[in-house]
């Protein structure tokens, strides 16, 4: 195959696509456990909320080519051609994310890290605190009791708008996203632009500063 050959090459690696599907996991779980009530579940979720976060930036770091953020496009100029490309129904498939697609995955990234984290310092004033609410600093204990109860609203806004992007490229521009985030290729793209490969010490320290994150968090009393 020549580089000018076009089929299904690999994109996403499997620490991405692991990290997304249990990202999915984690949002749901604590929207289900917060309406249900069960608060020590609802703990435990916004933890794992916090160490997939932790990995994905550290992933955007040192993770394969369409992991890293520096291979994100986020010119303004690049966000608004792909808006209108994707209005008229010419927006090429590209590997990794479009501009407008990393932008999103920014705003997602940044918006559920502060609810994560922000649900640390929080408390319901009756049974609840976040673990780090008695030790934490009075202006993180104020954003976060501010921030915690407004930005869910945020986060089901944006999810809903990531849900309806997908279903738009695989409709109107033909791209079928949600698999490629299941086995990890896209198609029609030239065979040059697969990603690089897996690098061990780095997925080992990415995952071992994560699980010690967890491990710190589990210790801690609610």
């Amino acid at each position: 195959m020549t580089t000018t050959d076009k089929s299904k090459v690999a994109v996403w690696d499997l620490p991405t696509r692991l990290f997304h599907w249990l990202l999915v996991i984690g949002l749901v779980g604590s929207f289900v456990t917060i309406s249900q009530g069960w608060m020590q579940a609802h703990f435990y979720f916004g933890y794992l909320l916090t160490g997939l976060i932790l990995f994905r930036v550290l992933w955007g770091l040192v993770g394969t080519t369409y992991a890293r953020f520096t291979g994100f496009n986020l010119s303004v100029a690049g966000f608004f051609r792909q808006l209108r490309d994707m209005a008229t129904g010419s927006a090429a498939p590209v590997a990794g994310h479009n501009p407008a697609g990393a932008v999103m995955v920014l705003i997602l990234l940044l918006v559920i890290g502060l609810q994560a984290v922000s649900g640390l310092f929080y408390t319901d004033d009756v049974f609840w605190f976040g673990p780090f609410f008695f030790d934490g600093p009075n202006w993180a204990v104020n954003m976060a009791a501010w921030l915690h109860p407004r930005l869910p609203m945020l986060i089901m806004l944006l999810v809903s708008a990531h849900l309806l992007a997908l279903i738009y490229h695989r409709f109107r521009l033909g791209e079928r996203l949600v698999g490629a985030m299941i086995h990890g290729r896209k198609s029609d793209l030239p065979a040059a632009n697969s990603r690089s490969p897996v690098q061990p010490v780095a997925l080992m320290f990415s995952l071992l500063a994560v699980a010690g994150w967890l491990v710190y968090l589990w210790l801690q009393p609610i």
